[in-house]
């Protein structure tokens, strides 16, 4: 059977933030992700996802824009690197680091090294 165009990259997303959620209750101190001297924990990052997840849902937005907002949030440099280009690559960066240890589940998740 086909898949929708895109079910494949928003199970991703969500896997990856339930990855977060969990390692959010281990070790919320622990350092999820850098970027330019900037630095977020699993703690972070969880409690913005769960905010920002609020706002997508009411306003009718899918998960990817609650991982991109929670990710900015957490990690402004990001937003200022000048070429939305930039961001998006930069974006993408972090969730795969974030899924690194995702295994071939149902999601059809790997691994990144």
């Amino acid at each position: 059977m086909a898949r929708e165009p895109g079910s494949w990259q928003a199970a991703r997303l969500r896997a990856t933030r339930d990855e977060v959620a969990r390692r959010a209750e281990i070790t919320p101190t622990l350092t999820a992700v850098r970027f330019s001297g900037q630095s977020a924990t699993y703690r972070d990052l969880s409690r913005a996802l769960m905010r920002y997840g609020m706002v997508s849902d009411l306003n009718g937005l899918g998960i990817g824009s609650t991982i991109c907002a929670a990710i900015l949030h957490c990690l402004p440099r990001i937003g200022r690197l000048g070429e939305p280009a930039a961001v998006a690559v930069t974006v993408s960066q972090v969730i795969d680091w974030l899924a690194r240890d995702l295994g071939d589940g149902e999601t059809g998740l790997r691994a990144i090294g």
